[in-house]
């Protein structure tokens, strides 16, 4: 009581007097214990979005931009169907995709897929995540998309469209701006991302009459900002989309085996807490797309 931020609870309850960090110190620890007893500590994850409502967003931005004769408006347009399939296919967290710059990101054309030891007529788009990133704080981690899905999701096309609009020529690998910004350089944000194109997007398929969205009415904690809170929804929809396999509409998916989800979605253990055989594991450019390629 005497001396709050010189003593903390041990792993066996004892009270500790020691220097500590503040928020291990007494205080803060009673305070989170008796906040978790009266609202509790579980997470209310953001509903998850479905491969339909990713491909009516895509669809009425490649409509709408391609309409469009504002310079201005074409390349807002660009980097929200930029930024719509990269949140989709590369399980990007909010975070790294927007702050992502333009030496960070790739595009390897399909004709030049040999190149890279892939098929004729496969490319790729990759992106390098800052090393502050979740997965490891030493490490840069790599996320690799095939540049057109057989499925028909096509990031490459709005890859090529964000750079040419946004005025990125050669020089763009000396570019350090950020890809996500408006016309007066000010960054986007996850807000600014679900206001301006998911929820405009969701109401009107709703409206439509799709049944997944029907229950979002409205009404105290039921409408659709409550329900897709964050752009989480886009990573656990394709967490589950991925999971599924099978017959959809007139697409074809392929079932991702457990390797492939655990690589692409970039979760990592200490070293010594991984499997021999996961230790050993050095994928190709080539393993690293399947799953984007035939999944998704």
């Amino acid at each position: 009581v005497t001396q709050p931020h010189a003593a903390y609870l041990d792993d066996r309850k004892r009270i500790i007097i020691q220097a500590c960090r503040p928020t291990d110190s007494l205080g803060p620890t009673f305070h989170v214990g008796g906040m978790s007893a009266r609202i509790g500590d579980e997470a209310r994850p953001s509903v998850a979005l479905l491969d339909c409502h990713i491909r009516a967003l895509d669809h009425q931005l490649n409509t709408t931009y391609l309409a469009s004769r504002c310079r201005r408006k074409r390349r807002k347009l660009a980097l929200a169907g930029l930024a719509n399939l990269s949140l989709w296919l590369a399980w990007l967290r909010s975070s790294e995709l927007l702050r992502l710059t333009w030496p960070a990101s790739s595009g390897l054309e399909p004709r030049d897929g040999p190149v890279e030891d892939l098929p004729i007529g496969c490319g790729a788009v990759t992106f390098r995540l800052a090393p502050e990133t979740k997965p490891s704080r030493t490490k840069r981690a790599d996320v690799c998309v095939a540049y057109e899905t057989f499925s028909g999701h096509h990031l490459g096309k709005w890859f090529q469209r964000a750079r040419t609009t946004s005025g990125i020529d050669t020089g763009w690998a000396n570019d350090h701006t950020r890809i996500f910004t408006q016309h007066d350089g000010t960054p986007w944000t996850s807000l600014y991302f679900r206001q301006q194109f998911l929820y405009p997007s969701l109401k009107a398929q709703q409206a439509a009459g799709d049944a997944y969205l029907r229950p979002y009415h409205g009404g105290v904690g039921n409408t659709m900002e409550d329900k897709f809170w964050s752009l989480h929804c886009y990573r656990r929809g394709a967490r589950s989309h991925v999971s599924r396999g099978g017959l959809f509409g007139r697409h074809r998916f392929r079932k991702a085996s457990l390797a492939q989800v655990y690589e692409h979605a970039r979760w990592r253990r200490r070293r010594s807490g991984e499997a021999i055989d996961v230790l050993y594991r050095e994928w190709t450019l080539r393993e690293f797309i399947r799953i984007t390629l035939y999944s998704m």
